[in-house]
């Protein structure tokens, strides 16, 4: 395939739209009010960003001026986050102690917030700590976080024992350090209570039962802490446990807001702390569906004790239908049972945590927020790959109105091999959105260490790769609150891509919040659509790694995951898999759990029988102590074994990959382009009514242009660009069997909705001619005789610069150079925006046969250009090329570029000279590693060559 983009001069721009008079068909189709949302998206399709107040230091006058600046950006919200400052967030100490939060002036704060957001229809959350995990001042020793605690007594046996048995000491934390938790003037803590008295023979190790095991706590006077008890021959060690706080407090809490966490399993707990909020908020909001805020925000759990909760013991019970007291002592020595009988139990337990913390505590709060017009969001499933968090994860996502997750720019943590990143939890939460019916899916955005390095044309690439995994809005980490007397770049918490109106090119942000917006729309709109519906198990924690890593549907096909909670809820269909108001799937993938439940087992079972096609390997066994069901024990033991290496109908194809069982039922992919196997384009694919939209991404630096086959006969496709809002039919396909073969050029890393609507197709042209650009006047085709003249601007620029930040006024550029390039300190190391002026001569016209565009060629970071005194437009992504027919003139012309760059230059300037034009808390770049003198000077300004470029359209 031949690439339009390497002639004459690469600067052939795929705007990729199209032909004639390329507007969108007057016929209605449906799609009217998708259109116009496409084009201007509404606010709960917008980014919102979290809105840090850093040691809830917070100045009344630009709190305002900051939602004015969010709104102008095209965000649609905020999510305020009160925290405190780790030493390495502010060394120099410029940040002062602002009031306890959900005091009587931080509720005064808030208010001001969500009166101001009213105003300006902007949505607000608000974090239920300060920092996280949930808790503040005001819980109590009873609803703090719990863990076990236990003294051990040896006897001697043969008799009755009586004896006395010690309270359990509180032992120090993880780190070695004393537990912050309340005493009696006794020393004992202000809350305990006891939980089982255990007898355990003496140095007992892999025992395949629990006879040998004694619960005595029904003989144990708690009063007189005595035991009596007819001990057995031999030497056993009696524990004592009880439970008492753990004594863990707030990860990073403002100087006045210190505090403990609650007990995240215990339900008392959660309505106590869901409750002080809403009745500290209500007399000021009023009717909260009437308010600004509409929902309060959970962060990631991310407590590192060994947790406990009275109830924990009746849950067990009542799960697994066996008493936990034999098995306690197991928590703290995992050799005591032998190996399997372990396992099982360890399996059991935390099945159990997980139960108690999405009823007790998500599923809690969602109850307690919706009561009062609130909705509750929470990262509840994770980052669990991080912080071992102990819940099946799409349950605990289900459990809220609004699952979270998140992604990091330009950082991989714990990767464990080199597929999967720990980090990156989108497919998860995508998952969770869709089979439990909760249409949004939020991701935590662009959380990183690279201290104003970045722009949108680099935060772009990781943004389209979230979508294609199913992200329909972003919360943007993080806005950082900047009171009045800091300059600039301002201060700003430790993590997190700096995206406030500090950023140096914050005045062009909107184009990128647009773009984001637009895809959000779409995807939030529609359905997902997938071919596979993968289980994914029911371990704890269980988690989805990032799409087609660990699991893959195969090229072309996408999958959705499923749980053990859903999988109860899956029929057959003609058949297909129906999850009811979710999807139809072709195939069911069980994976290769080696365990499964013995819940899923036999609904497995049942599924096989209808004849639907089910593949994935045998489990070695079913999980947990509990009893297994009879039919249960057949699969695994072989009796009945559903398990062939054939496509025998009612059996699991145990040979064959989701990929081949598709193929064997004649689906060709989804997806598909003559080089799939590069893995250059990524997809997603939606629907709506009668629309199926596919969001085509190229994941590389170079244009790629391709012949695309989607698996849609007999509708007309239409291109719909998220940079610009502009749809337009697409008239040169083919259709070959059920599928639909079309052109697509497009730029490096860029992306493009191809949609496929309910008008009948009209196939024109031949493909054959791929290296065809679509334009939204006509479409340009070389090899169709497609004309194509490109004229480069030589000559000197002028250039203007803000002399605050250390530069002249004007210099004059020979030659289009990166800024820090010049031999000029100030202009070498200036961080700002800067503005090319430039006159120049045009011979040529434009019209319905000729369009005119002007291509920048390369700049860093965005622009905004001026052409002829009219506002021509703002680019921040390859291609750097703007329309300019109806506004480029015969002879001379006019033109102003106004470039931005980011603040890591001047960062960088002022540690090699010791100037001081900037002023932020951050004293080294990527986590206070880096010296900024040590920081390389980024390519800034306008690069070039620029252009002008008049295409001749094909008709």
């Amino acid at each position: 395939m031949k690439n339009i983009f390497h002639i004459a001069s690469a600067t052939l721009f795929a705007g990729v739209l199209l032909l004639s008079a390329c507007e969108v068909p007057k016929t209605d189709d449906g799609l009217t009010e998708l259109r116009e949302g496409f084009k201007n998206p509404p606010v709960k399709a917008r980014a919102k960003v979290y809105w840090w107040w850093l040691n809830g230091y917070v100045d009344s006058v630009r709190l305002k001026t900051e939602l004015r600046a969010i709104k102008d950006a095209g965000l649609g919200g905020v999510d305020i986050f009160e925290i405190g400052l780790r030493l390495a967030s502010d060394e120099k100490g410029i940040i002062p102690a602002g009031p306890p939060f959900m005091g009587d002036e931080s509720l005064h704060l808030i208010k001001m917030a969500l009166d101001e957001a009213k105003k300006l229809d902007l949505e607000v959350g608000l974090g239920v700590a300060s920092s996280w995990n949930a808790g503040g001042t005001w819980v109590e020793p009873e609803h703090a976080s719990k863990t076990l605690y236990a003294s051990k007594t040896q006897v001697r046996g043969g008799n009755e024992v009586k004896v006395k048995l010690s309270f359990p000491e509180i032992t120090p934390d993880r780190n070695g350090k004393p537990r912050k938790i309340d005493y009696l003037p006794s020393g004992r803590p202000v809350y305990s209570e006891e939980i089982a008295v255990v007898a355990v023979p003496k140095d007992a190790k892999n025992l395949g039962d629990t006879s040998r095991i004694f619960d005595l706590s029904a003989q144990f006077d708690a009063a007189a802490e005595e035991l009596t008890w007819q001990a057995p021959e031999g030497e056993w060690d009696i524990y004592r446990y009880i439970c008492s706080n753990s004594g863990e407090r707030l990860i990073v809490p403002s100087p006045n807001s210190d505090g403990p966490i609650i007990d995240h399993f215990d339900s008392a707990a959660t309505r106590m702390h869901m409750m002080y909020f809403i009745n500290k908020l209500k007399p000021l909001v009023g009717d909260f569906k009437q308010s600004a805020l509409k929902n309060l925000y959970l962060a990631s759990y991310e407590a590192k004790e060994f947790a406990w909760t009275p109830t924990l013991p009746q849950m067990f019970k009542k799960l697994h239908g066996y008493e936990i007291n034999k098995f306690i002592p197991a928590i703290y020595d995992e050799q005591l049972y032998e190996e399997k009988v372990n396992d099982d139990f360890q399996f059991d337990i935390r099945k159990t945590f997980s139960e108690l913390m999405i009823q007790n505590h998500y599923a809690k709060s969602k109850e307690v927020c919706n009561a009062h017009g609130l909705e509750i969001i929470s990262e509840s499933g994770g980052p669990g790959h991080m912080h071992h968090i102990p819940v099946e994860t799409l349950k605990a996502l289900g459990a809220l109105d609004v699952p979270r997750g998140e992604f990091w720019y330009n950082r991989e943590y714990y990767k464990e091999d080199s597929v999967v990143d720990y980090i990156w939890l989108v497919k998860e939460i995508a998952a969770a959105s869709h089979i439990y019916q909760r249409n949004i899916v939020e991701e935590e955005a662009f959380t990183s260490y690279w201290d104003w390095q970045e722009s949108p044309k680099d935060l772009k690439i990781i943004a389209d790769r979230a979508f294609c995994e199913g992200m329909n809005r972003l919360v943007i980490h993080g806005f950082t609150h900047n009171p009045s007397e800091f300059g600039h770049p301002g201060i700003v918490y430790l993590a997190g891509t700096h995206y406030n109106d500090k950023r140096v090119w914050w005045p062009m942000a909107k184009a990128f919040n647009d773009y984001l917006a637009r895809n959000s729309y779409i995807l939030q709109q529609a359905k997902f659509v997938a071919d596979v519906l993968y289980y994914y198990g029911d371990d704890v924690p269980n988690l989805v790694p990032p799409k087609n890593t660990r699991f893959t549907a195969g090229p072309g096909y996408d999958y959705e995951v499923i749980n053990t909670d859903k999988l109860s809820e899956l029929i057959v269909e003609n058949g297909e898999f129906v999850l009811p108001g979710v999807g139809r799937y072709k195939v069911l993938a069980l994976g290769n759990n080696t365990e499964m439940s013995p819940v899923a087992l036999t609904k497995v079972r049942h599924l096989a029988a209808s004849g639907a096609v089910i593949v994935g390997g045998k489990p070695s066994r079913a999980n947990g102590l509990a009893r297994q069901p009879e039919a249960t024990q057949q699969i695994v033991s072989g009796s009945g074994d559903l398990w062939t290496g054939g496509t025998e109908s009612g059996k699991i194809r145990s040979s064959q990959s989701p990929e081949e069982a598709l193929r064997g039922l004649g689906l060709v992919p989804d997806f598909s382009y003559p080089d799939q196997a590069s893995g250059k384009l990524d997809f997603i694919h939606y629907a709506k009514g009668d629309a199926d939209f596919y969001l085509i991404r190229n994941t590389t630096d170079s244009w790629v242009s391709e012949s695309l086959t989607f698996r849609q006969k007999n509708r007309a496709p239409e291109l719909w660009d998220p940079k610009t809002g502009e749809m337009m039919p697409i008239p040169i396909f083919e259709e070959k069997g059920n599928t639909t073969l079309l052109p697509l050029s497009i730029a490096p890393y860029g992306s493009y909705f191809v949609v496929f609507t309910n008008q009948p197709a009209k196939p024109k042209g031949s493909i054959e001619n791929t290296d065809i650009m679509y334009t939204p006047h006509g479409f340009y085709s070389r090899s169709a005789g497609g004309q194509a003249k490109a004229t480069t601007i030589e000559g000197e620029w002028n250039v203007s610069f803000s002399e605050e930040w250390g530069a002249p006024a004007t210099a004059v550029f020979p030659d289009l150079t990166s800024w820090g390039q010049s031999e000029v300190d100030g202009i070498r190391y200036y961080s700002g925006i800067g503005t090319y002026d430039k006159t120049f001569e045009f011979a040529g016209s434009g019209g319905e046969a000729n369009r005119v565009y002007l291509d920048l060629g390369d700049l860093a970071e965005m622009a905004e250009v001026t052409l002829n005194d009219q506002p021509v437009g703002i680019v921040w992504t390859k291609p750097y090329r703007l329309d300019v027919t109806d506004m480029i003139k015969e002879g001379a012309n006019t033109l102003s570029v106004r470039v931005a760059n980011t603040w890591s230059n001047r960062l960088t300037g002022d540690a090699v000279t010791g100037e001081q034009f900037t002023n932020t808390n951050i004293t080294n770049a990527n986590k206070n590693l880096t010296p900024w003198k040590d920081v390389p000077l980024k390519k800034s300004g306008l690069l070039g060559p620029v252009q002008v470029v008049t295409i001749g359209l094909s008709k």
